[in-house]
């Protein structure tokens, strides 16, 4: 991608995440980097590219965040996870904050973050049942209650940022985000697993957010 391409994502990044990309233009975005609209056009003819530019980089970012975690499915990787995975929704927020637009608008987006999910959830899971065959929790006692369970971790992570903008929040907390994911595991632990997660919250206690 060419300097000037980069550029103009990323200061619609900027703006979208500011204004929401419905009050966005193409001239919002030109003025924003000092260039004619005619200049930016010729990189991007609308909007909807640079939208569709951006949910790409977004993706790379992302699977590069994972790829190097799911080798071994445990409550570490997924702490790990969190920090980065909310960073980089912090620095896409438009995505977050105007999901229902966007997989409304753009149908190959929507196939993409579809299929992301179905992976996430699919992985969270994974991850219980390893815990569950390494003695770390309990044995499912409802059949279909750790799916639910891995599904409602990522509605945590996935919305997050829109619920503290909802709230009023100034930025959006990734200790708070890492201790509600936590709390929905706790009443499932066994001994051995609730030892463990000491050890992973006396890590996250060391880290500032």
């Amino acid at each position: 991608m060419s300097s000037t391409k980069q550029k103009i994502v990323e200061a619609a990044v900027l703006l979208f995440n500011e204004k929401g990309v419905n009050n966005i233009t193409l001239r919002d975005i030109a003025e924003q980097l000092g260039i004619s609209t005619g200049n930016l056009a010729y990189h991007y003819k609308n909007k909807d590219f640079i939208i569709e530019e951006a949910f790409r980089q977004m993706e790379e970012e992302r699977e590069s965040i994972l790829s190097g975690m799911q080798m071994i499915p445990s409550f570490d990787n997924i702490n790990l996870q969190i920090e980065p995975l909310l960073g980089l929704a912090m620095r896409y927020c438009f995505f977050y904050l105007d999901t229902v637009h966007v997989i409304r608008s753009y149908p190959k987006i929507a196939k993409l973050h579809r299929n992301f999910i179905d992976t996430n959830i699919a992985y969270t899971k994974a991850v219980i049942d390893y815990s569950v065959g390494t003695g770390n929790m309990k044995p499912e006692l409802i059949k279909g209650s750790y799916y639910q369970l891995a599904h409602t971790v990522w509605m945590i992570l996935n919305f997050w940022i829109a619920q503290s903008v909802i709230r009023g929040e100034k930025k959006p907390s990734i200790a708070m985000a890492r201790k509600a994911v936590w709390n929905l595991v706790v009443p499932h632990l066994t001994e051995k697993g609730i030892h463990n997660i000491e050890s992973i919250q006396q890590t996250n206690a060391n880290i500032k957010n």
